[in-house]
């Protein structure tokens, strides 16, 4: 059974999908009009898992993403660049797309935009003006009138009344009220994009997009809408109430939100300068590593993101890698001696009959992906013991051991989108990575260890000693198997 914390109730329960086996699911996507941050990326990270443990568990899974293709915004960019907004949402789309490729993030099943429906969006503002939720103002704009929906504010636990304190309406203020909402907007001048209407040239405003769009491809209740903590207030809770002002019944059975992304403590803006754009992170830390950083933390949680945090992650996805390598190393050649499991045999052994049970009891438990990590972290701590201990022999029994545990990883890497990569190559391009942002290369370390063999040969172990200690503060580690020396980086410490 699955337990989602519905921010709608406020409360964990049981996940009971309208038509049994089947889940819809809407999340809110990008206003296109620029590159896309990290804390952009966490919703898009995350709510991919949620579609691919939902189709894991057996759901057939329905799932749209919405762009939002004209809005204030793009409007400002394409004046700015004298370009039409076509030509930003177009690039903008584009890009957005690369950056889920980067991310190996799945596609949706719908990616509408707003331009493209504009239809069914009109149609759904004159069934508001209709039921006499929605009126047109003396210059064509269209307002929804937040009072005709007495359950307004249900969704982020905010009272009418309570949201109306502070509120001010200008003199010329076209609103009945100060809390009402656009749902069309007025063609301002001929350099906006606008279409006809039963009141005039103009646009969508924000809300009704979702509404109009989710209904269409979903049907007018559906299962999940997911979305960051952001929007629940007040773009998720306009479309809950224009969406049940037009149709009268529940718009979404349980409404999922990812809490947001700071840096260093502060909030992410363009103002403070500390924007990290999701592909800039990919080219010096991979997008493995965006992933897994995303994921560490439960959803709901704050996520705090600094350098240090980021290396404390690609440390771990290097200690996870290089124990798959070494377990896939050792499964290629077939095992002839039988013999009992030493003690960490047994206990690798015990652990990973049970791993799938309990990593999947922890997602079932919320999507409690942090639970999940701290198990495979134990998985790695018991495999490297058993590999790694003095007089380890490869018999059927470590065989089975190993191959479990390698079987288990592209299970759970088919769930969360994580280590699926090909560890020699994933290890060689973190190394790599590690090493230009030192300005570093793999010449100069061999270099260095040329010279310290030489050293060692010639007895100056004052000097080899001393190339050592310099290549370790610098992230390098040194290991002496025998007459042949082999380095790794270090990526904490």
């Amino acid at each position: 059974m699955i337990q989602i914390t519905n921010t709608l109730t406020s409360k964990k329960e049981i996940f009971t999908p309208l038509e049994p086996g089947k889940v819809k699911m809407y999340v809110c996507g990008p206003t296109v009009y620029n590159f896309i941050h990290i804390g952009n990326a966490r919703p898009l990270v995350f709510f991919d898992v949620v579609a691919r443990y939902l189709k894991f568990s057996g759901f057939s899974v329905t799932r749209v993403m919405n762009y939002t293709d004209v809005d204030d915004k793009i409007i400002q960019k394409a004046n700015e660049e004298k370009v039409s907004c076509d030509t930003i949402t177009r690039k903008y789309i584009s890009e957005f797309e690369e950056d889920m490729r980067l991310l190996k993030v799945e596609r949706p099943d719908a990616q509408p935009t707003v331009t493209g429906h504009i239809p069914e969006i009109i149609k759904m503002i004159e069934t508001l003006i209709a039921k006499g939720s929605a009126y047109v103002a003396s210059d064509g704009e269209v307002f929804f009138s937040v009072r005709s929906f007495p359950p307004y504010g249900k969704l982020s636990k905010k009272k009418i009344d309570d949201l109306l304190v502070g509120a001010r309406v200008a003199p010329d203020e076209k609103k009945r009220d100060p809390l009402d909402f656009s749902l069309w907007k007025p063609r301002k001048n001929d350099k906006e994009p606008a279409w006809e209407s039963p009141w005039g040239p103009g646009r969508p405003g924000w809300h009704i997009e979702c509404s109009a769009m989710s209904i269409k491809y979903l049907g007018q209740t559906f299962d999940i809408h997911g979305g960051g903590m952001d929007l629940m207030h007040p773009h998720h809770e306009n479309e809950i109430a224009q969406s049940e002002g037009a149709t009268s019944v529940p718009f979404c059975n349980y409404w999922v939100h990812n809490n947001l992304l700071t840096i260093n403590s502060e909030k992410m803006s363009k103002s403070l300068g500390n924007i990290w754009l999701t592909r800039d992170f990919i080219k010096r830390f991979t997008g493995e590593t965006l992933k897994f950083f995303l994921l560490s933390g439960h959803y709901r949680s704050t996520l705090d993101f600094s350098e240090p945090q980021v290396r404390e992650h690609q440390s771990a996805l290097h200690r996870i890698y290089k124990t798959l390598e070494k377990a896939r190393k050792l499964s290629q050649t077939e095992a002839h001696l039988s013999q009992p499991l030493t003690t960490e045999g047994n206990a690798a052994d015990t652990f990973g009959r049970s791993f799938e049970a309990r990593w999947k009891e922890a997602m079932d438990d919320d999507f409690n992906t942090a639970r999940v990590f701290a198990l495979v972290f134990d998985y790695v701590r018991l495999i490297n013991a058993f590999i790694d201990k003095k007089g380890f022999k490869w018999t059927k029994e470590a065989e089975t051991v190993l191959n479990r545990f390698v079987a288990d990883m592209k299970t759970l890497s088919g769930v969360l989108n994580l280590f699926s990569e090909e560890p020699t190559a994933y290890l060689q391009s973190l190394r790599l990575l590690f090493l230009t942002d030192r300005g570093m290369s793999e010449d100069q370390i061999k270099e260095a260890i040329l010279k310290r063999i030489q050293a060692r040969s010639e007895k100056n172990f004052a000097l080899a000693d001393q190339i050592r200690n310099d290549l370790f503060a610098n992230g390098i580690e040194l290991m002496d198997k025998g007459n042949e020396t082999e380095w790794d980086v270090k990526f904490t410490g």
